[in-house]
């Protein structure tokens, strides 16, 4: 038979005190948002159908505004361009890599498997002829000169 333990029931009081104290506060913060979704509701029935399209486009204008204003900034950030690398590289692991290779193969013929900065390749890893350097690229891009050496001749290594 177990004796009884005062911190325990200590314990359990406490966090049977804390639990019903949560679902008063989730149980006020549901009707929070009711009463706030049927402000909503009540607003949108007393506005035309006009007024309403003219917010929506009033938005749009500003979306656009905004940007414009900041497309040059986005084109510079770090964060957005390794997000969207990233996407890329999801993508990347999905595709059919022989279709791929085959698609690169004509290009890799008219290059006669040298590749310089400047040139547009589509997909594949690149090996910097100067240093050795493997670079992955992930979707058409133009090639940049060595990020290590700074040489700017490049073979194109056969995808795996």
């Amino acid at each position: 038979m177990s004796e009884y333990n005062p911190g325990y029931q200590n314990i359990f009081d406490k966090i049977y005190a804390w639990l019903r104290q949560a679902k008063k506060d989730e149980v006020q913060s549901i009707m929070n948002l009711v009463d706030k979704a049927d402000e909503f509701i009540t607003a949108a029935e007393e506005v035309s159908v006009n007024e309403y399209q003219l917010s929506v486009d009033v938005f749009k204008q500003d979306l656009l505004g905004f940007y414009d204003n900041y497309q040059a900034e986005a084109e510079k950030s770090w964060y957005l361009k390794s997000l969207q690398e990233g996407m890329w590289q999801h993508l990347a692991k999905m595709t059919d890599k022989s279709q791929i290779e085959w698609s690169e193969l004509v290009d890799d013929f008219n290059h006669d498997g040298v590749y310089h900065a400047g040139d547009v390749i589509g997909f594949g890893t690149v090996i910097c002829q100067g240093c050795d350097k493997e670079t992955d690229i992930l979707h058409a891009s133009t090639l940049l000169p060595c990020i290590e050496c700074g040489s700017k001749n490049f073979t194109r290594k056969a995808i795996q």
